[in-house]
């Protein structure tokens, strides 16, 4: 993967970026609902740079990134899963996967969102439309990946993997979200909540952490002023006690390299090689869809392949 540098060769700031970045597993209500909580900070703002997105972009692809992030918190081995929507409005589809290890990749369908002022935009319900959320696990121990589908109701990522999880696996879920902009656009904080409940929890502590869940307004401010996320699991849910278990790393990283690439170029048909040999252009580009990241081939470098 070639990422792009934000922030200005800078380590001290890299690497206290990526401290932050992090999820954080917890449990509450005596051990019948597990949730975790993610910092993204960094990960949107690196995600955004690689794909060179727009504010409103950022927003959505950034929302995705979080989920999948949250997604990869019950993972274990080389799982991995993968969220996909297709859909007739601007946004037009997304893909993103993340795997055991906390690693995020995927991109967005349209990388300019096509509307007349962003600024009216009031719900992002409106860039969805009508479409279909595909939901897939990838797991280790599997022989075939396991895929649900269902077709879009809310236009909100968040609401629409809620219900996914309800009428596909049966287990009451919520997410929660967030990136938060400054005035000038930037990415300032960005993070995510994840609840699930367990088999025999009561009622009245799904609906208290429904209610508590949906009361947090921007999780991504609280962030870009400096609350911890442990800090804010613990103010914002204390009547069901939560209690952490672990934390571990959460990144916008991608495995392709030069050599994968190479290995492309390498399988393409007799016919297609001698065309690109013939026609150029050099360097010949190679562009990975899941980071953005950009690999070059001199005429030189195919004739040796």
């Amino acid at each position: 993967m070639i990422k792009k540098d934000i922030f200005n060769k800078e380590v001290k700031a890299q690497f206290k970026a990526a401290a932050k970045d992090r999820m954080y597993r917890f449990v509450m209500a005596d051990g019948m609902i597990k949730g975790a909580v993610v910092h993204t900070t960094r990960m949107v703002n690196e995600m955004r740079a690689n794909h060179g997105l727009g504010a409103l972009e950022t927003l959505v692809l950034g929302q995705a990134y979080i989920a999948a992030a949250l997604m990869c918190s019950s993972l274990k081995g080389k799982d991995r899963v993968s969220l996909n929507i297709r859909c007739s409005g601007p946004v037009k589809g997304l893909d993103v996967e993340s795997n055991t290890f906390g690693e995020v990749r995927g991109s967005l369908k349209n990388r300019e969102i096509q509307v007349e002022d962003p600024k009216q935009i009031k719900y992002l319900s409106t860039l969805f439309g009508a479409g279909f959320l595909t939901l897939t696990k990838y797991l280790e121990d599997a022989k075939t990946p396991y895929s649900g589908q269902i077709a879009l109701e809310h236009g909100s990522i968040a609401e629409d993997l809620a219900t996914y999880f309800l009428r596909s696996e049966q287990i009451p879920t919520g997410f929660k979200l967030s990136v938060f902009f400054n005035d000038k656009e930037e990415v300032e904080g960005a993070g995510g909540i994840f609840l699930q409940a367990m088999p025999g929890v009561s009622p009245e502590q799904v609906i208290d952490a429904e209610n508590r869940i949906q009361q947090i307004h921007s999780l991504g401010q609280a962030f870009a002023r400096g609350e911890s996320p442990e800090k804010l699991i613990e103010k914002e849910f204390v009547s069901l006690s939560p209690r952490f278990l672990d934390s571990s790393r959460v990144e916008f990283f991608c495995r392709c390299n030069r050599k994968r690439m190479e290995d492309y170029l390498k399988n393409l048909s007799a016919h297609d090689r001698d065309e690109i040999m013939e026609k150029g252009p050099f360097p010949l580009e190679a562009r990975c869809h899941h980071c953005n990241s950009v690999y070059q081939f001199s005429k030189d470098d195919m004739a040796s392949f």
